[in-house]
């Protein structure tokens, strides 16, 4: 079975990578639908009605969904159907399975807790996150214990040194970048009295002094450092699935605060400094 192969759906590894390969077709359909219909949650959007849900508990939901996925797939005994491959565990493939439950220990719980307030999510939304989460919490829990085929066995920090240094340097620098900068949104939202405030304002500090978001910026660094370090194609699948997300959405808040801020900072790129 190779990496494109997708074959007749006989066993799971076949349905694996038929979803793995679906996976990265649709990141292109993400870019194309973000930048004609603009970003369907947070500052750009007014939901209203039955069909709108708190927007703070939707969030925290649908972001457990990915490490319960991945926690699941990863420690389920038996393959979901039959597979030609054996389960296996290792202290590395353990290692960056917490690392993925440290990310989202921030992301789901801590960060949606933090925030002033969370504009309303349309529920469809929260349903499709809630699928987006599930997939890939199973396609990178599933390739750590079934489809990497013993790549986490005691000679991968020998063989894969530079990977692994560069790809958990990047991971760190990108989780702490991207704290950091919403911790500058937050404070906008909720000054020194401690009241949320509705108004919204030009950050300042760090790299905002070069892009309009660099919190997207520094997650989508994140996840392709844990891309290196885990040589996994489900994390590289991730990695661009984050990128496809973010920078169509960064390009759509880029050009509000122009629009909003006529005295706008004409340096700022969108997302990614110096380049777009």
């Amino acid at each position: 079975m190779t990496y494109w192969s997708i074959g007749s759906l006989k066993c799971e590894e076949d349905a694996y990578y038929l979803l793995l390969r679906a996976f990265q077709i649709s990141c292109a359909l993400v870019v194309g639908g973000e930048l004609i219909f603009g970003s369907p949650y947070g500052s750009q959007t007014k939901y209203k009605g039955v069909l709108a849900l708190n927007g703070r508990l939707t969030w925290v939901l649908m972001e457990l969904v990915s490490p319960a996925a991945l926690l699941y797939s990863y420690l389920a005994m038996d393959s979901f159907v039959p597979t030609t491959r054996s389960k296996s565990h290792s202290s590395v493939s353990t290692a960056f399975c917490a690392l993925w439950l440290v990310h989202y220990a921030n992301r789901a719980l801590v960060y949606p807790l933090r925030q002033a307030s969370r504009k309303p999510m349309h529920i469809g939304i929260g349903l499709v996150s809630c699928l987006f989460n599930a997939l890939n919490g199973y396609l990178n829990g599933r390739w750590f214990s079934v489809f990497s085929s013993g790549l986490y066995g005691g000679d991968y920090l020998n063989e894969y040194t530079w990977q692994v240094i560069l790809g958990l340097c990047l991971f760190v620098l990108g989780m702490a970048g991207n704290i950091y900068h919403d911790n500058i949104l937050m404070r906008l939202r909720r000054p020194a009295t401690g009241k949320p405030n509705n108004r919204y304002s030009v950050p300042v500090g760090g790299l905002f002094s070069m892009v309009s978001c660099p919190h997207y910026f520094c997650e989508a660094v994140e996840w392709t450092g844990y891309a290196i370090l885990t040589q996994s194609p489900a994390a590289w699948t991730f990695a661009l699935a984050t990128l496809s997300n973010l920078l169509p959405r960064a390009y759509s808040i880029h050009k509000w605060y122009q629009r909003e801020f006529p005295k706008y900072p004409n340096n700022r790129k969108a997302m990614i400094p110096y380049v777009i």
